[in-house]
C-alpha cells in the first residue's frame, strides 16, 4: 500500500513554528491591562480614516472629469493637436492632482496624530 507522506520545506516549518510562537504569547499577554485610550483612539483614527476616503473620493472624481475634459479638448482640436494634447496634457495634471491629494491627506493625518 501507498502511504502518503507531508513534505515541507524548513523555511515552512520555521513560520509554522513562529505562528504558534507569537499565538503563546499574544495568550500570555491577555491578562496584562489593556494600553490606555491615549495611546491608541480608534474613534478619532476612524474619523481620519472616513475623512481620507472622501478625499480620494473628490481627488478620483475630480481626475475623471479632468481626463475627460481632456479628452474633449483633444476631439475639438484639428489634425496633430489633439493628438499632442492627449499625450502631453494629462502628466502636468496628475502631477497636480496627486500632489494636492498628498498634501490634503497628510493636513488631515496630523490634525489626528498627537504631538508626544
Amino acid at each position: 500500500m501507498n502511504q502518503r507522506v507531508r513534505v515541507t520545506s524548513p523555511q515552512t516549518r520555521l513560520a509554522l513554528r513562529r505562528r504558534s510562537d507569537a499565538t503563546r504569547r499574544l495568550s500570555r499577554l491577555t491578562g496584562h491591562p489593556q494600553v490606555g485610550r491615549s495611546a491608541i483612539d480608534l474613534d478619532d483614527a476612524e474619523r481620519a480614516l472616513r475623512r481620507q476616503r472622501r478625499l480620494a473620493v473628490r481627488t478620483a472624481t475630480l481626475l475623471l472629469f479632468a481626463l475627460a475634459a481632456l479628452l474633449t479638448a483633444a476631439a475639438l482640436t484639428p489634425g496633430r493637436l489633439g493628438w499632442a494634447v492627449l499625450f502631453f496634457a494629462p502628466y502636468p495634471v496628475l502631477l497636480l492632482l496627486a500632489a494636492v491629494h498628498v498634501r490634503r491627506a497628510e493636513r488631515i493625518e496630523a490634525e489626528y496624530c498627537e504631538d508626544d
